[in-house]
């Protein structure tokens, strides 16, 4: 396919502007969304796409990029991984790569070599810890922009879990910024890789060469894994740091976290104090393989400790996008929990049944949408989603006292004028799930731009391309089986009675043909919890007879062997169960929110205590941390609903973010559960449930409080340690 400037048809709701680039995998364009907004495009070669494995891959990379979220990114805000040539879009950020800012204007200077690392630090530690592995960071993958520095590209990262991205024995990215362990093993190099890379890239930015530049990519590969580097160019207080990335063996090299720490308090620490921190991890590494005299390990263990309180690392805050400031917009109708999503920007339907959308860079009303208006129309509308250039939205309808049949709207994201609209063939039932809003009866997932409409008379779910309309295929549901659309995976769930108990059977769906892809067969009670790249959560009921329900177990079953891991949750830290997992008709509001290896479980609520989570480890089998009441012998509430209970929480990276029933965003750590910062309460009493999860759109964060307003939340504490 020839794609030409200002191409009218485009690719997938975009029209083409300018080509931005080029690669061995696809090209990128410069190109416009139907609301006007520029985005990069990269569209996927044919011949890359044509074939089966790639094509996997790449939808593999769609998924796994989706889990980033960091300032430090460019993230992934629309894809099609099923269209004739895939393509995916990201923000198109104004900037030149490192490559060309090298090249045109010069080496880096000490000052800006430091604010560099940091932000690439910054952006590898968050993509890890996502369970990610870029793969090939490089300086034309580093976009230098108004924002910062930018990692860019994510097309050869894999996902840790062990699936990946490159079929066996491919080598995968530029091999004068590769690890060693790249061309010996590529499928299993882990994040040091990375650490690796970007040794390289800081010296490039600071000579103007990587330190295995060769004659050829040979060359430069035997010089990465044999040879030892020349860091004479680079700057006294980097040249360690550098050098440790480019130690040969992966398990040597410091972690993100480590050198992050070693950076901040760089300046802080004279070159003795840097010495002697090095000697120290030296006889500490060492005492692992042989014996050390005891009084030298005593002293490397209370010096460690020392300097370890000296230059611990404070709540690391993040400059905000230049010309960006916080805003905050009062909503149309009467103070009311609002509902909002964040998409492209943000979507509200206020208290009186109107659709606004809201410019999340400003806080200005883009447009307001009080029709269309029908009979039996209610004010009960809610946003589903947005895609293909639409923003769809659900009113309910009623006459009298009875519910009837909802009717869906297709409104133009820019216009908000309707494009086309159908009736559902059941009242619209909305529930929260895992921080991202689904229904029963309709559910839509943005990154494929399909629409699945549950009819619930006929136990049928039919799958809808919204671009174009047409029924891509149907597929029969049993009685007593919930259906799940999300991007990382299609998923039904039915309990039955077998040998008088409980087992829960769990299909997963093709997104491509509605085909079954596997079956199995658990026993207990489990209610659909996430679904992450390779796998899903489950949440278990108790098998006995009381009220009221609770979380036992938390599952995870493996998307590949169907293996499942239970880490049982204690009594008194669970969470109470708002509805029977094993209820078609009924879903939990959020159990949770997943990673890798980790689900966040809502904790027992307890009126006005906020945010209370608890860290479940299926890698290690156990209960990570918790916060919040819950001890045995806490009285139970049944569920959400009390003043003061917490909204679903959100991942952001490494911090676990909820919105109090006060407006108030709270963020913890996800590694310890600590408290990393909260916003000033918005509200001067709570309303019965928080007004949703906190929104993310573009890498920034945006809330509603219960005055009828949406804010952007500036994430830089004040002097009082409080985030506004």
């Amino acid at each position: 396919m020839t794609l030409l400037k200002g191409d009218p048809t485009g690719v997938g709701g975009y029209r083409l502007e300018s080509r931005l680039g080029a690669g061995g995998m696809g090209v990128v364009y410069r190109a416009y969304s139907a609301s006007g907004q520029t985005v990069a495009l990269k569209v996927i070669r044919r011949q890359w796409a044509e074939d089966p494995e790639f094509r996997a891959r790449f939808e593999l990379e769609v998924a796994a990029a989706r889990m980033v979220h960091s300032k430090h990114t460019v993230p992934i805000t629309d894809a099609d991984p099923y269209a004739p040539d895939p393509w995916m879009a990201s923000p198109y950020i104004q900037g030149e790569s490192l490559a060309d800012r090298v090249r045109e204007h010069g080496l880096l200077d000490e000052q800006e070599l430091r604010s560099l690392a940091q932000a690439l630090l910054g952006g590898l530690r968050d993509i890890h810890r996502a369970g990610m592995v870029h793969r090939d960071l490089k300086p034309g993958n580093v976009l230098l922009s108004a924002r910062g520095p930018l990692i860019i590209d994510f097309g050869v990262s894999r996902a840790v879990d062990g699936n990946p991205l490159t079929t066996a024995g491919q080598i995968v990215g530029t091999p004068a910024f590769m690890a060693p362990e790249q061309f010996t093993a590529p499928s299993q190099a882990g994040p040091a890789a990375d650490v690796f890379s970007l040794g390289c890239v800081l010296v490039f930015a600071a000579t103007g060469h990587s330190p295995f530049d060769a004659g050829s990519p040979y060359a430069s590969a035997h010089r990465s894994m044999h040879e030892e580097t020349d860091l004479s160019g680079l700057p006294d207080s980097l040249r360690d740091m550098v050098a440790a990335c480019l130690r040969k063996a992966p398990d040597e090299r410091p972690t993100p976290e480590e050198l992050l720490r070693a950076l901040t308090s760089g300046p802080r620490r004279s070159t003795a104090s840097r010495i002697l921190m090095h000697a120290l991890r030296a006889v500490m590494t060492r005492s692992l393989n042989r014996r050390v005299p005891a009084w030298l390990m005593i002293f490397a263990i209370l010096a460690s400790a020392a300097a370890g309180i000296a230059t611990a690392a404070a709540w690391p805050s993040t400059p905000a996008p230049t010309g960006w400031s916080p805003w905050e917009t009062t909503l149309p109708g009467k103070p009311d929990p609002q509902r909002c999503s964040g998409y492209g920007d943000i979507y509200c339907v206020a208290s009186n049944g109107t659709v606004v959308r809201i410019d999340h860079t400003d806080g200005h009303v883009a447009w307001t949408n009080e029709v269309p208006s029908a009979a039996h129309t209610t004010d009960e509308a809610f946003v589903l989603g947005d895609a293909a250039g639409m923003v769809f939205v659900v009113r309910n309808r009623r006459s009298n006292d009875d519910l009837l049949p909802s009717r869906l709207y297709a409104l133009d994201a820019g216009t908000w004028r309707p494009r086309w609209a159908r009736l559902l063939p059941s009242p619209f039932f909305p529930y929260e799930l895992s921080g991202s809003s689904s229904w029963l009866t309709a559910q839509l997932v943005r990154e494929t731009k399909t629409l699945y409409i549950a009819d619930l008379g006929r136990h049928e779910i039919e799958a809808v391309d919204v671009a174009t309309r047409r029924t891509r295929w149907k597929r029969s549901l049993a009685p007593s089986e919930a259906f799940q659309a999300t991007s990382d995976g299609l998923y039904a769930t039915r309990t039955t009675w077998e040998h008088r108990s409980r087992h829960t059977v769990i299909t997963s769906v093709d997104p491509r043909t509605g085909r079954t892809a596997w079956a199995t067969t658990k026993t207990g009670i489990l209610g659909f919890a996430a679904a992450v790249p390779g796998g899903l959560y489950l949440a278990e009921a108790q098998e006995r007879v009381g009220w009221p329900p609770y979380v036992a177990n938390v599952v995870r079953l493996d998307a590949r062997t169907r293996a499942a891991v239970r880490v049982p949750v204690p009594r008194g830290f669970a969470s109470v169960l708002p509805t029977d997992p094993g209820d078609p008709w009924e879903f939990a509001d959020g159990y949770g929110v997943a990673d890798r290896s980790t689900f966040y479980l809502r904790g027992a609520g307890f009126k006005g205590t906020g945010c209370n989570f608890i860290a479940v480890d299926t890698e290690t089998k156990r209960i990570r941390w918790h916060r919040g009441p819950g001890q045995p012998g806490d009285r139970w509430h049944r569920g959400p609903g009390l003043p003061g209970d917490a909204g679903t929480p959100v991942l952001v990276g490494t911090q676990l973010l909820c919105l109090t029933a006060r407006g108030q965003v709270i963020a913890q750590d996800t590694g310890t559960g600590e408290e990393l910062w909260r916003t000033h309460p918005r509200g001067p009493k709570p309303i019965r449930v928080a007004s949703g999860p906190v929104m993310v759109v573009n890498g920034n964060l945006y809330a509603v409080s219960p005055r009828n307003t949406v804010f952007a939340v500036d994430t830089n504490p004040s002097p009082s340690g409080r985030a506004h």
